[in-house]
C-alpha cells in the first residue's frame, strides 16, 4: 500500500492486515526510483506517478524475490486519480513502466478518492475498510501535525522523531488489535511534550500549499521541506489528508452535475471528517480549526473560480490570500512536481504578482521537485527562509536580524515558549 506519507501508509496497513489481507506499506519513494521509472516510462510525465510507481520497483527490487515471482504474488494498492489532471492517466504510464521492469504480472488497484466520501455518508454503525483507512489517516494527521508544531522548538529534533516513530508503533499496534486509538495518541502526545524544549525564540512561520500529493508525502518527491524548514527554526504549516478529504466533499456537495442524494451525503461525510479531527487533534493537545473552506473559495473567487478544477485548484491562492490577511505567514512556500500544470502554469501565474502587490503580504516561493538539484533548492530555501525571519523580527521590533547555518537558530515571528 501506498506510497503517501510513511506514517499513513504503515497505519493503512495496518488497517488492512486487521482486515485480514497481508499487507505491508511500499517502500520510501526515493530519486533512485524516480530514476528507474523514468527509464521505462514517459519523460514528460509530472512526477508523482514516476516516484509512485518508483517505490514499487524499489520494494521489488529489495524483496529478494525474483521479479516475476514478486509480480504474481502482490497487488499494489494505491491512490487514484483526483480529477481532470494528468493523473487520470497514471494507470496507463504505470502499467507501461511495470512491464519494461518485468513485473506486468502485477495487479494494479488505484483507490477511487471520491469513494472514500461514499463510505463516510454511509450508516453510521456501518465499519467498513474505506471508513477504517480514513480514521487511520486522520489519526496520523494529528500525529504529524503535533510534530510539526514541536520541532522548531525542541532541543533535539532527532529525539523529536524517535518519539514520533514510537508513538506511530503504537497506533499500528492498537489498529491490528482492534483497540481505540486516543489512548495511544494521548500517550504518545505525553512523551513529546516531555522533551526537552529549546530556548524561548521567535519564529517565523511558512505556508505550505501546492499540487496535493506532493505536500502530503514525505521524503525526496517533497525535499522534505517542511521538516528542513522546522530544524531550521521555522514553524510550518503543512496540508493535511483530513483537508484534501473535506475538500473532495465540499466540490461534491456543491456540483451541479450531483444529485440531492450525493450533495447530502458529502454534506454528512464532510461533517464527520470534522468530527474526527476534532476528536484526534484534542487527543494530542491541538486546538487548530480545520479550513473555512468557503471562506477560501470566495478569497479565491476573482482569480482562480472554485469550479476550474485539477490538482488543488483554488486552494493554493485561497490559502495564500487567507494568511496575508489574517498575518499568520511570512512565507508561502509553493511546491509541486516538476509538470504539474494545475499548479505550476495557473495557481504560482497567480499567487506570485498577486502577493507582490499586496502590501503586508507574506514573501513567496515556488519549487519544483525534479529529483535532481537540491543543492540549489537548499540555496533557495535558506534565502526565502532568511527574508521570512527578518519579516518576523520587523513584527517584534527586534534590533538584530537572524543567522543561518552552523549550530545557529533561525530566529523570528511566532514566540515559542520555553
Amino acid at each position: 500500500m501506498g506510497p503517501l506519507h510513511p506514517v499513513h501508509d504503515a497505519l493503512g496497513a495496518a488497517v488492512l492486515r486487521a482486515a485480514g489481507l497481508p499487507a505491508q506499506a511500499v517502500h520510501p519513494p526515493t530519486d533512485e526510483g524516480l530514476a528507474r521509472a523514468r527509464a521505462h516510462g514517459n519523460h514528460g510525465q509530472c512526477n508523482p506517478p514516476h516516484y509512485a510507481i518508483g517505490a514499487v520497483l524499489e520494494h521489488a527490487r529489495t524483496s529478494g524475490l525474483p521479479a516475476g515471482d514478486f509480480a504474481a504474488r502482490h497487488t499494489w494498492l494505491t491512490l487514484g486519480s483526483c480529477g481532470p489532471c494528468r493523473l487520470a492517466a497514471f494507470p496507463v504510464e504505470w502499467r507501461q513502466i511495470l512491464e519494461g521492469a518485468g513485473l506486468g504480472a502485477l495487479h494494479l488497484e488505484p483507490l477511487h478518492q471520491q469513494g472514500f466520501i461514499a463510505h463516510l455518508a454511509g450508516p453510521a454503525r456501518k465499519h467498513g475498510l474505506g471508513n477504517a483507512l480514513v480514521t487511520s489517516f486522520i489519526a496520523a494527521d494529528a500525529l504529524e501535525t503535533l510534530g510539526h508544531r514541536l520541532r522548531p522548538r525542541v532541543k533535539d529534533p532527532e529525539a523529536l522523531a524517535l518519539s514520533l516513530g514510537r508513538g506511530a508503533a503504537l497506533l499500528v499496534t492498537a489498529i491490528e488489535q482492534g483497540q481505540g486509538l486516543l489512548k495511544a495518541l494521548r500517550q504518545t502526545a505525553k512523551e513529546l511534550r516531555d522533551l526537552e524544549r529549546a530556548p524561548e525564540r521567535v519564529l517565523p512561520r511558512v505556508l505550505l500549499v501546492g499540487e496535493p500529493w506532493t505536500t502530503l508525502t514525505r521524503g525526496a518527491p517533497s525535499f522534505d521541506v517542511a521538516i528542513r524548514l522546522e530544524v531550521l527554526g521555522a514553524e510550518v504549516r503543512t496540508p493535511k489528508v483530513v483537508d484534501w478529504l473535506r475538500y473532495l466533499a465540499w466540490q461534491q456537495a456543491r456540483s451541479p452535475r450531483a444529485s440531492d442524494e450525493e450533495r447530502s451525503a458529502a454534506t454528512r461525510a464532510a461533517s464527520r471528517l470534522a468530527s474526527r479531527w476534532a476528536c484526534f487533534s484534542r487527543a494530542v493537545g491541538l486546538h487548530e480549526p480545520l479550513e473555512d473552506l468557503d471562506r477560501l473559495a470566495a478569497l479565491a473567487a476573482r482569480w482562480y473560480p472554485a469550479e476550474v478544477l485539477g490538482g488543488s485548484a483554488h486552494l493554493e491562492v485561497g490559502r495564500a490570500l487567507a494568511a496575508a490577511e489574517d498575518r499568520t505567514a511570512h512565507l508561502v512556500l509553493s511546491l509541486k512536481p516538476f509538470g504539474c500544470l494545475p499548479s505550476s502554469a495557473l495557481s504560482d501565474g497567480v499567487l506570485g504578482p498577486l502577493l507582490h502587490q499586496t502590501p503586508g503580504a507574506p514573501a513567496f516561493l515556488a519549487l519544483e521537485t525534479t529529483g535532481d538539484a537540491h543543492a540549489t533548492v537548499d540555496s533557495r530555501l535558506e534565502m526565502a527562509l532568511q527574508a521570512a525571519a527578518l519579516r518576523a523580527l520587523d513584527e517584534h521590533e527586534l534590533p538584530q536580524g537572524p543567522k543561518l547555518g552552523g549550530a545557529a537558530v533561525v530566529t523570528s515571528s511566532h514566540v515559542a515558549p520555553a
